[in-house]
């Protein structure tokens, strides 16, 4: 327990020396890597770095990863991963539209870097089940750009009008369907281009696992919105609606998507 201790003291003044140089776009550095030396005292409830993913595009920074691990957070666990929650349990599991998941600081990555894509490792409860995930958000609850992940049925979006309505996709792949109970990892990109275009752009696997292909070819986008994406200028925050849902987690990166048109 004592070495323990010393070494995340060791690792915390580490991280406040790398802090005085880092810049302040995207994820605040000093709030993240104490969390990072904090997440040794509960693995399933902390965060975690890994590598970027390359893009091919000379806008899109190549940023860390940042996954949040939230299957064992409790209302003090969030909080101490700068998260705020209404209606969320142990898991994290909401059972309702008032069941919200959000960040307290600013997590997006800058748009002229070319945005943000968020992975969620998630299940759908029951056949009326949903989750939003929204970015480049803002207020109490968050509002924003926002994919809406149903079970049973293809993925949606928030226009502009605040309207939802269904994604299209690649004309080389099905539109992904989540089944009630099953884990699923996506890959969702809130894009934002060189000419100012905004896209979401998804997938239904972890990141990683993602081809060159699958990356640079619009045909092979299973979850693909090009038209009509609401501006990315609300604000900076990230939330999840949980309606009769689980997330287990959810990671902060750069876009994996290698087209623009």
């Amino acid at each position: 327990m004592f070495s323990k201790t010393i070494r995340i003291c060791i690792i915390s003044l580490f991280f406040t020396q790398c802090s005085l140089t880092s810049d302040k776009s995207g994820i605040e550095t000093t709030n993240l890597l104490s969390l990072l030396a904090a997440s040794n005292l509960n693995p399933n409830c902390g965060i975690t770095q890994s590598q970027a993913i390359p893009s091919n595009l000379t806008q899109v920074e190549s940023k860390s990863r940042v996954k949040y691990n939230v299957s064992d957070c409790n209302e003090v666990g969030f909080a101490n991963l700068g998260l705020t929650q209404s209606g969320i349990t142990k898991g994290a599991t909401g059972s309702s539209s008032s069941s919200v998941l959000s960040t307290t600081t600013d997590v997006m990555l800058a748009t002229n870097k070319g945005g943000t894509n968020i992975e969620v490792t998630f299940t759908l409860n029951s056949a009326s089940s949903s989750i939003d995930v929204i970015a480049y958000g803002s207020g109490t609850p968050t509002s924003g750009p926002t994919y809406r992940l149903l079970a049973g049925a293809q993925t949606q979006y928030k226009n502009a009008s605040g309207v939802y309505g269904n994604t299209g996709k690649g004309g080389s792949v099905s539109a992904p369907i989540p089944s009630v109970g099953t884990t699923y990892t996506y890959c969702l990109d809130f894009q934002y281009t060189s000419g100012g275009s905004r896209f979401l752009n998804g997938f239904n696997k972890p990141c990683a696992e993602l081809t060159s292909t699958e990356r640079g070819s619009m045909s092979y986008y299973p979850i693909m919105q090009m038209m009509n994406v609401p501006a990315y200028t609300g604000g900076n925050s990230l939330g999840f609606v949980l309606n009769g849902a689980t997330i287990t987690s959810f990671t902060i990166g750069s876009i994996v998507s290698n087209t623009e048109m």
